[in-house]
């Protein structure tokens, strides 16, 4: 059975930075797979990341999906699924007929731990989309990327690991898709687990890029 030693979590700012996101890390281990794609939020070539996943090229297909969405009960919506490749994955999964698995916490989860940590502070909705929009977790910039690392360290991630986790010890092959800032700071608990992985840095990119696509619009009617 593999069992997380979460005293290897390391904040994202300080862990070693492994290259340009989107990767796919592949861990192997005792029949193991885990295929983790450590995407970039809003990221055209994520969806190529998934994609790859389930190919007939992906090093061994997924059995379940475990991914960085809210375990709130949030309905799905199409456009979500278009538009969010973190719900893609689960839709691809999904499709695909194998189970899927919401791994982050829901909005009244992450306000408990942010009081657990600052039981002296009230905190609401509102404060929480302060955290999470203020531009990233960080033991070393203002009060709220602080509050951000807090509520990362002392909840968000160990849900992660935990899912990840109990996903390797039910299922051959796990897929994780979380942002890279998570795999970044769940590496070597990983790597405790599971051995140093093999990244998987270009994929084929079905999509095409549009990263550098200028949009010029042109008038054929002046606005009444």
């Amino acid at each position: 059975m593999f069992k997380a030693n979460f005293d290897l979590y390391k904040p994202w700012e300080d862990a070693e930075k492994i290259g340009r996101p989107p990767y796919i890390a592949v861990f192997k281990k005792a029949g193991k797979v885990l295929l983790y794609v450590a995407e970039k939020h809003g990221e055209n070539k994520s969806f190529d990341m998934t994609d790859f996943c389930f190919s007939d090229k992906s090093p061994a297909i997924p059995k379940i999906a475990v991914v960085e969405f809210e375990n709130s009960g949030r309905k799905i919506t199409p456009n979500m699924i278009q538009n969010n490749n973190l719900v893609y994955a689960a839709a691809v999964a999904t499709k695909q007929g194998i189970p899927v698995v919401f791994s982050d916490l829901s909005d009244e989860e992450m306000l408990k731990v942010l009081k657990s940590c600052n039981p002296e502070r009230e905190f609401a909705n509102d404060d929480l989309t302060k955290i999470l929009t203020a531009g990233g977790p960080s033991v070393r910039k203002g009060e709220l990327n602080l509050l951000s690392h807090k509520l990362n360290m002392y909840g968000r991630d160990p849900f992660m690991i935990k899912n990840i986790t109990d996903a390797l010890n039910k299922y051959d092959v796990v897929l994780a898709v979380f942002g890279e800032g998570h795999y970044l700071s769940h590496r070597l608990i990983l790597e405790d687990m599971l051995g140093t992985p093999e990244y998987i840095k270009t994929v084929p990119n079905v999509r095409g890029d549009f990263d550098n696509i200028n949009i010029i619009p042109i008038k054929l009617s002046e606005v009444i």
